[in-house]
């Protein structure tokens, strides 16, 4: 078990970085145009200069992607319900992500805005639980029909 969770931490901060680097690069357009920004303005005004905001980012992305890495574990070795672990894995997902989302600067406190992050989240979720169902339906399929030519 030691050995799938570090492995899991590993890819959680690999993918993380990625995930928002790519995002900083979006952010970069959007707020600096030709001058690449590590995150919103906000968040850069928290820190004395862009490198110890590049740093934080890079940390705060990290812990981002080990949450979702980890929080995979809960679908693996249980006896639980689909739907009890679909419910456990969203709302440990959501309730440690939304502080690190709060932190990195991309949403605040404000109900309005915490209401349009809930909705988005749950929107992003839906369509990558419904992705992974039919993922998994069509390897029961190709397992099922295996299994039949090889009776």
């Amino acid at each position: 078990m030691l050995k799938k969770v570090t492995f899991r931490l590993l890819a959680g901060v690999i993918v993380g970085i990625f995930i928002g680097l790519t995002l900083s690069i979006g952010y970069s357009f959007y707020y600096g145009g030709e001058i690449y920004q590590p995150a919103t303005p906000e968040f850069i005004n928290y820190f004395s200069n862009e490198l110890y905001a590049f740093l934080a980012a890079i940390a705060l992305w990290s812990a981002m992607g080990c949450i979702f890495s980890l929080g995979n574990l809960i679908f693996s070795d249980t006896d639980w319900s689909i739907l009890k672990m679909t419910l456990t894995h969203f709302i440990v997902t959501y309730l440690v992500f939304l502080p690190l989302a709060v932190l990195a600067g991309w949403i605040t406190l404000d109900l309005g805005v915490l209401l349009e992050f809930t909705l988005i989240f749950f929107m992003i979720y839906l369509v990558i639980w419904f992705t992974s169902m039919l993922k998994a339906k069509k390897e029961i399929q190709t397992l099922n029909d295996h299994f039949e030519q090889n009776k």
